[in-house]
Parts: structure tokens; C-alpha cells; sequence
């Protein structure tokens, strides 16, 4: 396994780590490396944690099992959530991304509070609660103010990953940001997930702590990862729904791409380094956006932080219904001034992805327009999803809600 991950782990500057760990073979390389190396590695706090999707019978209990037997072995904190699988079944979308979807927001659940999750299901007086824990906590972890700071939640991800993605991007069609593939660290904001507490299970955002994902095998190749688990005897759990072709991904990982490597031999690298060479791109295009636009930018805020003049008028349930939670603001006539500046250019794409970097995604041709300057329409009135633009003045207001619901009353409002 490349040994190029201690270098990188340094420089990113985690300190306390919650390894998602299936019980796959990935995974538990991924466990074991950094339990064997996490005094060498700078690493205050580990935790394992494992997230059950009740959507096997039998062969999830013991994956499960497994991976709790392994952090007792290694005397980890362990934590446990169940996920209601036949909700995952019923709802819109497919299955992949809702229980995709599902996991990372199980493992932020766990992330912003890993002591409030950490407690037994028989001390907890929401017996209802579908999501049981079981922690192995030792000495001082019990009570560390771990929850109060910043836990990267750690995946196994490696090349092979990198490559499927890659694959499927470009049979769907990407843009340059999709090309940049899965990224080895990527910043949570605003996360929306349930609490526990003493009185209730509540559903909140967390803004004034930064969590990251952390995927450290990326440049990692699955047979450096067989060679790893050979070496240090581990042992690791199949999972019979990975050769499952009905699934997108694995259709991907066991039909088309060895095609691909049977006629093309290195093409599953080649992808890979494709996702590097968008990624150098993909920044110095940003640092262009950020030269350009910035100077837009009168306000930028997080709710309980910073002016909230734009939303004083609003009183009683509208202050809390249509204040956003995220706010940016651009001056508008510095905006124009930018855009006809550059009136023989294409700059929507651009500008779409500069706010996207402030946490504000909007799909591809939102802001075109072949009658504007630059191609870059701005909407008087709009919202996509949680998030809604409107013209105010001198200001064009960009804010990001709770609900989808509270974004669209926020543009139809007068």
C-alpha cells in the first residue's frame, strides 16, 4: 500500500478521525493502518464507525458483528447506526444514492457528536429510536469535549473508485468540476442531521464546526490494498450485493471496465489521472473567478454570525420561516460592471462555479443566456432546490434554507 498517506495525512493536519468501516476488505486496510500508525500519524482520537442499512438479511448482522469484533480487538470507540432499510427502498431515487446518501449522514450524526451517539440503547429513554449504539470508549475518551471539535470522517475509497466514477461521469456527461472526480478531502457545511439530548432527538445545522470527508487510498490501487491484508493477516467480510449488476456501479466495476482494460490495458489509471489534471485546472479556474468576482461581494454569512440587515424587516414566524440559514450577497452594479467588461465572453459557467465554491450549487445553464453580457443571467426571482436568488436593490441576494419549502415562500414573497 503506498506510504505516501502519512505524508499526506501530516499536511492535511487531522487530528481526530472516525473511520467509516464496512468490514470490507478496504475498510479494514484503511482501519488497521491508521490504528497501527495513529501515534506515528499525530492522531489524538479514533473512532470506528459502521452503518447497518437493513437491506440484507443474515449477511448485515454480521458484517456488523465483524466490525465491532475488530474495534474491541484494537480497543477503539465503536458506533453503531441502523438505518431503516425499507424507507430506503420506498423512496425516490435509487436505492444506490439514498443509502449512499443516508450513510454520510449517519456518520455526520456521529461526527458532530460522537459521545451523545455513543450511548447504549438501554440508557437511552427514546427506546424508539431506530439507531442503537454500541461504543467501546476507554480511559479519558468517555468524556473528552470531543464533540466540540473538528473529526474528519475517513473512507475507503481507493483508485478503482476513482475510476468507476470517472467512467460513469463521462458516459452521462460532466462538467470541468465533475471531472475533478471523488476529492481526497471535502468540507461539510451547514450539516443537517438529528441530535440527541436528554429531552428530545432534535434536527439542527452546525455551522460553527468544520467537518471534512477524508479519503486517503485514492492514488491506493485494490491489489496494493490485497497485498496490505495478506501481509498483516487480515481478515475481512464479502458483501453479495457488490456483484449485484442491477446496480449501476457494479455493472460498471465487473462488466465495463475490465472491457475497457481488456482493450485498452491502463485505462483505469489513465481515468485517474485524468481526475489530476482537472483538479490543477479546476483550482487555477477558481483563483480567476475569485480575482473577478470578490470585489461583488458586500456580505457573506452564516446564521448567528455576522449582519442580518437584509432579513431585520421580517418579524415573528417570518424571521425564523425566510431567514436563511446561509447568505451571500453581490453587489449588483459591481456585477454588471464585471460582466460587460467581459461582454464577448462565455462567463455563466464560470460564475456558476465560483458559487458553488461558496456553497451554493446550481445546475449546469442556470445563469445562461445568449442576450446578457458575459451569457450570465441574473434571475429577479428564482429558487432551486433549498436555495433561492432574488434582486433586492442594489443587491442580489443569494441564500440557502432549511427547506425547499421556505426557499420558494422567500422568492414569492413581496
Amino acid at each position: 500500500m503506498s506510504l505516501d498517506i502519512a505524508d499526506r495525512i501530516r499536511r492535511h493536519g487531522f487530528k481526530r478521525l472516525l473511520l467509516a468501516v464496512s468490514g470490507g476488505l478496504d475498510s479494514i486496510c484503511l482501519a488497521h493502518y491508521f490504528i497501527e500508525n495513529r501515534d506515528a500519524l499525530g492522531i489524538e482520537w479514533l473512532g470506528i464507525a459502521h452503518v447497518h442499512h437493513g437491506l440484507r438479511v443474515g449477511t448485515a448482522d454480521r458484517d456488523a458483528a465483524f466490525v465491532e469484533a475488530f474495534a474491541h480487538k484494537y480497543n477503539v470507540p465503536f458506533f453503531l447506526k441502523k438505518l431503516d432499510g425499507e424507507a430506503l427502498k420506498s423512496a425516490e431515487g435509487s436505492l444506490e444514492e439514498n443509502a449512499r446518501d443516508a450513510r454520510y449522514k449517519a456518520l455526520v450524526e456521529i461526527a458532530l457528536d460522537p459521545i451523545a451517539s455513543a450511548r447504549l440503547q438501554d440508557d437511552t429513554p427514546h427506546t424508539s429510536h431506530p439507531t442503537p449504539h454500541t461504543p467501546y470508549l476507554k480511559g479519558s475518551e468517555a468524556t473528552d469535549p470531543i464533540p466540540h471539535t473538528s473529526i474528519a470522517i475517513v473512507t475507503a475509497h481507493h483508485a478503482g473508485d476513482q475510476a468507476e466514477t470517472m467512467y460513469m461521469r463521462l458516459r452521462r456527461g460532466t462538467t470541468l468540476a465533475g471531472l475533478r472526480g471523488i476529492q481526497e478531502t471535502r468540507e461539510l457545511f451547514d450539516v443537517e442531521c438529528e441530535m440527541w439530548n436528554e429531552k428530545e432527538i432534535t434536527t439542527h445545522y452546525a455551522p460553527h464546526i468544520t467537518h471534512f470527508i477524508y479519503r486517503p487510498l485514492l492514488n491506493t490501487t485494490r491489489a496494493e490494498l490485497l497485498a496490505y491484508a495478506r501481509e498483516n493477516n487480515l481478515t475481512w467480510c464479502e458483501d453479495e450485493s457488490n456483484t449485484d449488476v442491477k446496480f449501476a456501479r457494479n455493472k460498471v466495476r465487473h462488466e465495463f471496465l475490465p472491457q475497457l482494460e481488456k482493450e485498452c490495458p491502463g485505462a483505469s489509471m489513465q481515468l485517474c489521472r485524468i481526475t489530476q489534471l482537472a483538479d490543477k485546472a479546476y483550482a487555477k479556474v477558481i483563483e480567476e473567478c475569485d480575482a473577478m468576482f470578490q470585489e461583488t461581494l458586500p456580505l457573506k454569512q452564516v446564521q448567528g454570525q455576522g449582519d442580518t440587515a437584509p432579513f431585520s424587516h421580517l418579524k415573528g414566524s417570518e424571521a425564523t420561516d425566510l431567514t436563511p440559514h446561509t447568505i451571500i450577497a453581490l453587489n449588483k452594479k459591481d456585477l454588471r460592471k464585471i460582466l460587460l467588461s467581459h461582454a464577448d465572453a462565455d462567463l455563466s459557467e464560470m460564475f456558476r462555479l465560483w458559487l458553488s465554491e461558496q456553497g451554493f450549487r446550481f445546475p449546469i445553464g442556470f445563469f445562461y443566456s445568449q442576450t446578457e453580457p458575459a451569457h450570465v443571467k441574473i434571475p429577479v426571482r428564482a429558487a432551486y432546490r433549498k436555495r433561492s436568488i432574488v434582486k433586492k436593490g442594489s443587491t442580489v441576494l443569494i441564500c440557502e434554507f432549511e427547506s425547499v419549502e421556505a426557499a420558494l415562500k422567500f422568492v414569492s414573497c413581496k
